[in-house]
């Protein structure tokens, strides 16, 4: 398969913080990768620093073969390379139906309403509330709406900012199961950020661990989980001799293995 996305040694600061540094990623089309990662891990910083939100200090981020760092973030989305926030972040006035409109705004041709009607097919609960505020929707809905307004501007790389977060195991587990359907009929390339290992593994094909700005392990998910720092640090697979989980986790020196 063919690379998709490939970052070189990027590095971003905010201010005097370093927030990722060194940072190498690759994503092949038509696959689903997740990074993992604690609060503060840098993951949210990446995703926004390959969507052009933020600029980086060094580093190359090469989508579709041509290097994207530095241009605007609405040029990089025009590119195919487009992110659902972290937060959801819809328009709460606007009805789900224009916030969808929304995600199509750059383009000119003549497929938008049928990508419509796709986003429909895929969340047949934005159908229901289409005319409805996005302020009113619950959080798996306006999650919903977030990923379908992304996904209107027609992406080749789809990034997801913590798709599950404040969502309920059923909806978590629903929101996976279209992302994998939007994969399979689309063809589209996924990178997501999650905290949620467990499911994040499941679902995706490739892997990376992100700890301060780092990336420290990468693999292919069944592999991944089998390791044995990801099970202790991130599936609960540590056992506790005297300490906490918590602390008998930090305490031990993690070799990536």
């Amino acid at each position: 398969m063919d690379v998709l996305l490939q970052v070189r040694n990027l590095e971003t600061w905010y201010g005097p913080i370093m927030a990722i540094q060194g940072v190498n990623l690759e994503l092949r089309a038509g696959r689903i990768v997740t990074v993992l990662g604690a609060n503060g891990a840098g993951k949210t910083t990446l995703l926004n620093t390959l969507a052009g939100v933020i600029d980086p200090f060094k580093g190359q981020v090469l989508f579709n073969g041509q290097a994207v760092q530095g241009l605007d973030a609405d040029e990089v989305c025009r590119r195919g390379l487009v992110l659902a926030p972290e937060g959801r972040q819809v328009f709460p006035f606007l009805s789900v139906r224009d916030n969808l409109g929304m995600g199509a705004y750059t383009r000119r041709d003549a497929g938008i309403r049928a990508d419509l009607e796709r986003v429909y097919q895929w969340f047949p609960r934005l159908r229901e509330r289409q005319s409805q505020q996005a302020g009113l929707l619950s959080g798996g809905e306006q999650q919903m709406l977030a990923i379908g307004r992304a996904l209107m501007a027609r992406p080749r790389l789809l990034m997801l900012d913590e798709p599950s977060l404040g969502l309920s195991p059923i909806l978590t587990k629903e929101i996976f199961q279209i992302i994998g359907r939007i994969r399979d009929e689309t063809g589209t390339a996924i990178l997501v950020v999650e905290q949620n290992a467990a499911v994040a593994l499941a679902h995706a094909d490739d892997g990376y661990i992100m700890e301060l700005g780092r990336i420290v392990a990468a693999d292919a998910c069944d592999v991944l989980a089998q390791k044995a720092d990801v099970r202790q640090s991130y599936l609960g697979g540590g056992q506790a001799t005297g300490l906490s989980g918590t602390a008998q986790r930090w305490k031990q020196r993690k070799t990536w293995r």
